[in-house]
């Protein structure tokens, strides 16, 4: 998702709203110092099993950057008893939690640094819950709007970036490993929808502003084979850190209620016969990604086509949006949130591979600013509300 850069003295875009209340502003500011046939030939999987367990889940990345630009969160706490935000989270049924990673040293965002990532990747598989690692192959926020290079692979050709996403790929999973942290899924590149490491992996979006086209001469052959080339190495890499406990593979873009770009862009991998398990989608109705029924109709599509897992790998239902935005078909309340998760559970749970919901940095509103948990921490006890429904809120 865009507009995720954090510096000091301010807030994220999303963020910024008088929705938010002053107190848990300032202690979050302190924590951030149309076709369905299936196709004739599908790409070879990545060797790991199948997992058909639906999970509720969260990026709580902004909880392992403590120390770094990260100082302070809210006291949290559940019936007068202090508590921290996994244990109340897990108390209520969420079962997977995913971890963004940025290559060092991080610069202009916060320090979700492999050795920084270590400890809390350990607590979570401890927990017996579901981890996802998620690869950024950036020292710095990347999403559809910014997929930097790292600073310290800057001036690398061709052959010898795709040697070095191998390789960081490869010790990165072997550092987890060996702290006995092994992802159980892991997802290569982040909202890579325009491509990666750019503009050496930067691919053209069909109909995309002219502000996001890569820069000319552009040749469509040539980038593809570029970008799949980098995701190759970079799934490779994590297969040979992994050894004998492969994970599952997810690529994931941007485009949850969009099946036409998604159908576009799935179809490359499909045809450079790159080997993944799950197509992850960010999915923020505020931000104009499309309504319940568009994402169904991806999730749908998507099973039919690629027959592959979908992971909602991000989602969100701050107070930020959009103006007047057609997709906002929920209030921006504390309580229009909690439906919004309750609709959308329930949607991906229908779907024919629907394997997950990840609401990204909880931290930011699930809770009320007192620190006890909001309405949508209860999600799972409300799917079966009268008036939550497939496809439509």
């Amino acid at each position: 998702m865009s507009g995720r850069r954090i510096t000091h003295g301010s807030l994220p875009r999303r963020l910024m709203s008088p929705g938010l209340s002053l107190g848990l502003a300032a202690a979050l500011l302190g924590a951030c110092s149309s076709s369905m046939a299936a196709p004739s030939a599908a790409a070879p999987k990545s060797g790991a099993a199948s997992d058909t367990s639906f999970h509720l889940g969260a990026d709580i990345s902004y909880l392992d950057a403590l120390g770094g630009m990260i100082q302070s969160l809210p006291s949290y706490n559940e019936n007068g008893v202090p508590a921290d935000e996994m244990t109340i989270l897990e108390r209520h049924g969420w079962t997977a939690y995913r971890l963004r990673v940025f290559v060092s040293p991080v610069r202009e965002a916060p320090d979700n640094s492999l050795a920084n990532t270590i400890p809390l990747a350990k607590r979570i598989k401890a927990s017996g819950a579901l981890f996802l690692l998620d690869i950024h192959y950036s020292d710095t926020w990347a999403d559809p709007q910014h997929q930097e290079i790292p600073l310290a692979w800057r001036g690398l050709d061709y052959a010898a970036l795709q040697q070095e996403v191998e390789t960081y790929s490869r010790t990165t999973i072997e550092a987890l490993k060996a702290a006995g942290a092994m992802p159980d899924w892991v997802q290569v590149g982040n909202e890579i929808t325009r491509g990666m490491l750019w503009p050496i992996g930067q691919v053209a979006v069909p109909g995309a502003p002219a502000q996001y086209q890569p820069p000319a001469p552009y040749d469509s052959t040539v980038q593809w084979a570029r970008l799949t080339g980098l995701l190759k190495a970079g799934i490779r890499g994590v297969m040979e850190g992994a050894g004998d406990t492969p994970p599952r593979i997810a690529i994931h873009i941007d485009r949850g209620g969009d099946w036409a770009t998604t159908k576009w862009f799935f179809q490359h991998l499909q045809a450079a016969q790159v080997p993944y398990d799950i197509i992850a989608q960010s999915f923020y109705p505020p931000w104009r990604h499309g309504t319940l029924a568009d994402l169904t109709l991806n999730m749908d599509s998507s099973a039919a086509y690629f027959h592959k897992d979908f992971l909602v790998a991000e989602t969100g239902f701050g107070p930020s949006h959009s103006p007047d935005n057609p997709d906002m078909l929920w209030p921006v309340t504390p309580e229009g949130r909690l439906q919004f998760m309750v609709d959308l559970v329930n949607a991906v749970k229908a779907a024919p591979r629907g394997v997950g919901v990840m609401y990204w940095a909880p931290e930011w509103d699930l809770w009320n600013a007192d620190g006890t948990p909001g309405p949508a921490v209860f999600t799972l006890d409300h799917l079966h509300d009268s008036g939550a429904r497939r496809g439509a809120p």
